[in-house]
């Protein structure tokens, strides 16, 4: 049940800042995706790479890098916004395109599928990992949509549906034993997913190739944080 809660929290933490924070491009936003970015890939490489290579077989490699081209193509129909690209033209009096909550609602059900299978195994990690990123992912996309929808129930019953979506996805990786048969490979694609977003973040919060020393102290925290946790 926490875990559901937490997940619901997430979201609506990032909706809360949206209301404080005008502008989704203010440096404050900036550290919040450097600082999701850099726990999720450390989280990837201190604790997921050797989870999912711990059974051996080098095939698990395919599902990694499954998992980063399949992020590609949800990518090219959510505009980015699962790092930090909120668009906000685009949108402005036109409605946001089904194609893009469709992509947006499927990455978040898929990255929370492995939660469901570790729940038997007690581990939080990966968890907290999607807690962090989905805090300055659902500040975005607060500001996209209070962008298109002028009424605020609109606003609300939104972000409530993207909220809910996470915690479907550990529902159905708990109680489907199916999923709990390939945790490994499920894990593995969520690696690759998680690979390509913050890498993504990374290269994209850094102008011209220049990391401020703010950036990179927040992303020394957050590789810190992350070792801490395991």
């Amino acid at each position: 049940m926490l875990n559901y809660l937490y997940l619901i929290g997430s979201v609506v933490v990032g909706s809360l800042a949206a209301g404080f924070i005008r502008n989704p491009k203010t440096t404050p936003v900036k550290m919040l995706l450097t600082f999701s970015g850099a726990y999720l890939l450390s989280i990837g490489v201190f604790h997921l790479i050797p989870e999912v290579y711990s059974g051996g077989g080098t095939e698990i490699g395919l599902f990694i890098m499954g998992g980063f081209f399949l992020q590609l193509i949800l990518e090219f129909f959510s505009k980015g916004v699962e790092h930090g690209h909120s668009h906000l033209e685009m949108f402005r009096n036109k409605g946001i395109p089904v194609s893009i909550i469709v992509s947006l609602y499927l990455h978040a059900l898929l990255e929370s599928l492995p939660v469901g299978t570790h729940q038997n195994h007690g581990d939080h990690t990966l968890l907290w990992a999607i807690v962090i990123h989905k805090v300055p992912v659902s500040l975005v996309l607060y500001f996209m949509v209070a962008e298109v929808f002028g009424k605020r129930w609109k606003i609300i019953l939104f972000m409530l549906g993207f909220a809910l979506v996470a915690p479907i996805g550990v529902l159905l990786g708990d109680k489907l034993s199916l999923l709990a048969q390939y945790h490994r490979e499920i894990t593995a694609l969520v690696l690759g997913i998680f690979l390509h977003i913050s890498t993504t973040i990374l290269f994209e919060s850094s102008q011209s190739h220049r990391f401020n020393f703010s950036k990179l102290a927040t992303t020394l925290v957050a590789v810190i944080l992350a070792w801490l946790s395991l």
